[in-house]
This record gives structure tokens, C-alpha cells and sequence, in this order.
């Protein structure tokens, strides 16, 4: 869940948690095959894209222009990645452990070719 408190005309203005739709995710894809957003530094263009893809999400409750204007630096970074990470489908709840995948990709690559041949019989 990611609540967003922008500063809009002087004052606070709260938004609901965005809707990852299936379309949603899969802009989010074509966005993220030009760049990385959790490990990258984006061009401005790029950027544009995601803030445009989060007011999508927020159903249009604020601007593009308002996001980059209602957010401190610091806000406006930590927004940017948890905007990606429930885009991916990460869980921010605190269950989601980074070294299990971790984990889970290195017995992947451990992985050791068997010296049998199953061909023979």
C-alpha cells in the first residue's frame, strides 16, 4: 500500500493507493526496459515517464508537475522506488526477504550438469 501526501497550493493533499492494473504493470515494463529506476539514474524523459505512469495509477489526482513540485528531494526518490516495487509486485509489508531470492538464484546457478548420458540406454 502506498499512501502520497503532495503539497499542492500550500497545502497537504493525501492520495489512495495507487491501482496497478494489468496495463499499469505493463507500461511499467516497457519503461523499465529502457532503465532501471531502482538501480539507475534516469534521464529527465524517462523520469517524466514514470510520474506520468504514477499520476496514471492515481487516477489522474494530481499532475505530473504537482508530483515533481509536492515532494522534497528525499520524499520524492522514496516515492519513485516504492512506485516501482509494487509495480514489480514486491510486498512493502515487510514480508518480502531480498536474500531468499538471492538465495534462490544462486542454487539456480550452482546448478551442475549431470555426467550421465540420458541418451544411453
Amino acid at each position: 500500500m502506498m499512501d502520497l501526501v503532495l503539497r499542492i497550493n500550500g497545502e497537504e493533499k493525501t492520495m489512495n493507493s495507487p491501482f496497478i492494473s494489468g496495463m499499469t504493470y505493463k507500461k511499467y515494463l516497457a519503461l523499465k526496459e529502457k532503465v532501471d529506476y531502482l538501480q539507475q539514474r534516469p534521464t529527465i524523459q524517462q523520469l517524466d515517464s514514470l510520474i506520468q505512469l504514477i499520476v496514471e495509477a492515481f487516477d489522474k489526482q494530481f499532475t505530473v508537475d504537482e508530483f515533481y513540485a509536492g515532494l522534497n528531494r528525499y520524499l520524492f526518490e522514496e516515492k519513485i522506488a516504492e512506485f516501482c516495487l509494487i509495480a514489480e509486485g514486491i510486498p512493502l509489508d515487510g514480508s518480502f526477504n531480498p536474500e531468499e531470492l538471492e538465495e534462490a538464484g544462486e542454487s539456480e546457478a550452482d546448478a551442475v550438469p549431470s555426467d550421465t548420458d540420458s541418451t544411453a540406454g
